[in-house]
């Protein structure tokens, strides 16, 4: 990675006069720091899915009950669908508020703060067993995991530029896949030996990190002073383009998660282990179209990157959409796996080169928002055109969309107007 700013001297504190081991050492805790929140946040989606038959079975009452909410009785397997998602409406809705925290309050005060509240709330199942607490806890963990979130990438953006700062996001969104493979094998083993309760204590882990981020982050943290510039809030409004792309996106990079299985389902592939086998090629494609992006972007400009990312996302959501075998499937979700791997570090890249520095928890925390709202959308899209044209036309559909918008790097750009 290319060093520019270090987050130490990009935060105020003074930089020592020469090499200094302390100040070598608090910086790589600090990167360290920053490439941690994409596995904490990978887990709040792999460590209950393996588990929720277990949840429902639990919870549920002899008459197959939970609880009742607003005269509608809440069976066992639809709270365990609802332990699975709560996080999501956190962190749709959190975004924003946990941003404009950072920049009133700092960045260093926002991060310990979610780190705590991330293991308090992510580990409510080894000790609550109230079924509507642990779907506020639930809650609440997402809160904490989009502030988590937005606090590392603000410092990210602080710590790096330029070439070093696609590399890092890059790697960032490398290391969330890895923990995400890694964590659906422990949960097992973890669920067969002591019951799902103890998968909860997953959620204890990001704790390690709370003295980390006391050691490597600095006291004089730029927040509340810097966010107002004259006495006025910094509006954002100039980045809804890049939102709106993002929530476009993030609908399309959820289309394996949501759609895949049914697809498979209509061509005779029904075993759970056969669907996790092609399944699994996008989880590992998008590490590799990461690392891609982590070399290869920086070297492109916007353009670039864009029609690189949409026509490898579009073109591998219509590949799956022509599938009729398991090993076309598995190519087309591959395909579509290096498309996101490439597109969802750009996304953070472009706001984090955008954002003013006064208002950049704000603009990082709406990022967060938009990308989670298109992945929580995604089946109000894509189902109504699965259902008017079949599922293999709506990815074809889909797909070629994406992919066709990959040619305005053909159009030529209007030349600026003159200022005057």
């Amino acid at each position: 990675m290319n060093r520019t700013t270090s987050a130490i001297d990009e935060i105020g504190a003074a930089p020592a006069a020469g090499p200094d081991a302390y100040g070598t050492l608090r910086d790589a805790f600090a990167v360290a720091l920053m490439l941690s929140s994409a596995p904490c946040l990978a887990l709040i989606f792999t460590a209950t899915g393996p588990v929720l038959p277990l949840i429902a079975a639990h919870f549920a009452k002899p008459d197959g009950s939970v609880f009742s909410a607003g005269g509608i009785a809440i069976d066992g397997p639809f709270f365990a669908q609802l332990v699975a998602t709560m996080p999501s409406f956190g962190l749709i809705v959190g975004g924003g508020p946990t941003g404009w925290l950072i920049d009133r309050l700092g960045v260093r005060r926002v991060l310990v703060g979610a780190l705590l509240f991330f293991a308090l709330f992510g580990s409510a199942g080894l000790y609550i067993d109230n079924p509507a607490v642990l779907l506020l806890s639930r809650l609440g963990l997402g809160f904490a995991a989009v502030a988590l979130g937005a606090a590392t990438i603000w410092l990210l953006g602080a710590r790096f530029d330029g070439a070093g700062r696609a590399r890092a996001l890059s790697w960032r969104n490398i290391l969330g896949g890895i923990a995400g493979v890694g964590s659906i094998w422990v949960v097992g083993d973890l669920a067969e030996a002591f019951g799902f309760h103890a998968v909860f204590s997953l959620f204890l882990i990001p704790l390690l990190l709370v003295p980390v981020a006391l050691f490597a982050v600095p006291r004089a943290v730029a927040g509340s002073r810097a966010a107002k510039a004259d006495g006025q809030r910094i509006s954002l409004g100039f980045l809804w383009p890049i939102y709106a792309l993002a929530v476009v996106l993030a609908i399309v990079m959820m289309i394996n998660a949501t759609q895949l299985s049914f697809l498979l389902a209509d061509i005779g592939i029904h075993s759970p282990r056969a669907i996790s086998h092609v399944a699994v090629m996008g989880s590992l494609a998008s590490m590799a179209g990461s690392v891609l992006y982590a070399y290869a972007g920086p070297r492109l400009g916007i353009r670039g990157n864009y029609t690189v990312g949409a026509v490898l996302l579009g073109g591998g959501v219509a590949v799956v959409g022509l599938s009729y075998s398991a090993l076309l499937a598995s190519i087309g979700a591959g395909i579509t796996g290096l498309g996101a791997g490439w597109v969802a570090p750009h996304l953070s890249r472009l706001v984090l080169d955008r954002a003013p520095e006064a208002a950049r928890g704000r603009a990082v925390g709406l990022n967060f928002s938009a990308i989670y709202f298109g992945d929580f959308i995604n089946p109000y899209v894509v189902r109504p055109l699965t259902l008017a044209l079949g599922i293999h036309k709506a990815f074809i559909l889909i797909g070629a969309t994406v992919a066709l918008t990959g040619l305005q790097i053909f159009v030529r750009r209007r030349p600026a107007a003159p200022h005057g």
